[in-house]
């Protein structure tokens, strides 16, 4: 029987509140994606699960039977689903996906996590030794080594776990029950991959070791050398041969003469603009690589850079320190030059603009002012690209 899915109500919302905050308490490092997910009643369901919207679906009755100790310890498991995207992972799978093997896969690898970290989950739930698997594993070995599964008529852990769609699940468009997209989901996942990293670089608490392993590869560097790329283009761009520089007087060089001032050495400063691709064409690994480069651009700067999100439509530049400062807005079709304009457009003008791509765009017909830097997520763009223009082929 298919639960019912509606609203929490006043009561429902309070008890999920203070199974909330045990989650946040137990957890301080997954608040972001907590109070992200978007919770609905689903009278009937058993259990807890989540879509690939992050809708999180709570049946009332479990979440009173539970309390909020255990309630709040299921939450975690739930958001760390989403957090290690279980359902893009799933599709990556060979073969037709056993979605039933998948499920056990996942659940041992959080449960392990949780277990350690002293999380009181339900004693029934799925543990690597439960499964005679070794403990500290990752999700596709234990999917390999679990023998196939019969199927099974239980939901799960929902489609945002890697579990099929079920026909109850309000479609990722519904305005009455909406979820997150994409481009909110990928925001999400780098904000705590970055509270993560935090906490285990400060040492507070105790983060278990697939979560930093998780964060670690969702912070991977950049793939492009910035630094090196944007020296050579503002070379260019301010027509000096390479290793030269300029000086100033604004404080004094280190060859001390007798009662003369000498200037220090000072290379100039590029200035950046980035636009990213916001079109539905972009993929979550794809934005998920715009922001990598994103980060790589701002580290190879040393301060700020203008980014400007634009599909077949620009929204105002914003001034950003790090990427996930960066707000992803679009969805619709593609036109990077409506992006490229307002980035030239810019005061003071930009000397390098980086367009970040899957190359599924018409391109400037003229030479820009500023340097062009294209970094492409399909190979096939290329061949599309200007010839006064740079081409960077970055994988997802």
């Amino acid at each position: 029987m298919n639960p019912t899915i509606r609203p929490l109500s006043a009561d429902e919302r309070r008890m999920l509140a203070a199974a909330r905050l045990v989650a946040v308490e137990s957890a301080p490092y997954l608040a972001h994606a907590l109070f992200s997910v978007r919770p609905l009643a689903a009278v009937g369901l058993a259990t807890f699960a989540v879509d690939r919207s992050w809708r999180l679906y709570v049946d009332p009755a479990t979440l009173a039977e539970w309390g909020p100790q255990v309630a709040g310890a299921v939450l975690v498991h739930e958001a760390c689903h989403l957090i290690r995207d279980h359902a893009g992972r799933a599709d990556s799978l060979p073969g037709p996906v056993d979605h039933d093997r998948w499920n056990l896969a996942t659940d041992a690898a959080i449960n392990d996590d949780l277990i350690r970290a002293g999380l009181p989950l339900p004693e029934w739930v799925v543990t690597p030794d439960s499964l005679g698997l070794p403990d500290a594993g990752i999700e596709e070995s234990y999917y390999a080594a679990i023998a196939p599964q019969p199927p099974q008529t239980d939901v799960g852990c929902g489609s945002g776990a890697g579990d099929p769609r079920q026909p109850w699940e309000p479609s990722p468009g519904d305005a009455q029950m909406p979820g997150l997209d994409e481009g909110q989901v990928t925001i999400t996942r780098r904000k705590v991959a970055h509270d993560i990293r935090d906490t285990v670089a400060t040492g507070r608490g105790t983060v278990p070791a697939g979560m930093a392993r998780w964060a670690s590869k969702e912070l991977a560097p950049a793939t492009v050398p910035w630094r090196k790329v944007l020296a050579g283009m503002v070379r260019r761009a301010a027509a000096l041969t390479a290793g030269r520089i300029t000086y100033t007087y604004t404080r004094p060089g280190r060859r001390r003469l007798p009662r003369i001032v000498t200037p220090a050495m000072r290379a100039p400063r590029v200035t950046v603009a980035v636009v990213i691709d916001t079109s539905g064409s972009m993929t979550r690994a794809d934005l998920d690589t715009a922001l990598a480069e994103v980060s790589g651009v701002i580290k190879a700067v040393g301060g700020t850079v203008q980014v400007i999100v634009c599909d077949a439509h620009a929204e105002r530049a914003r001034t950003v320190r790090n990427a996930r400062d960066v707000k992803l807005i679009g969805g619709g079709g593609t036109d990077m030059r409506v992006g490229i304009e307002a980035a030239e457009a810019l005061n003071p003008a930009p000397n390098v603009i980086v367009v970040l791509t899957d190359g599924d765009t018409p391109w400037p017909s003229a030479p820009t002012r500023a340097r062009l830097i294209a970094v492409l997520t399909r190979d096939r763009g290329m061949s599309r690209l200007p010839t006064w223009a740079r081409g960077i082929h970055v994988p997802v």
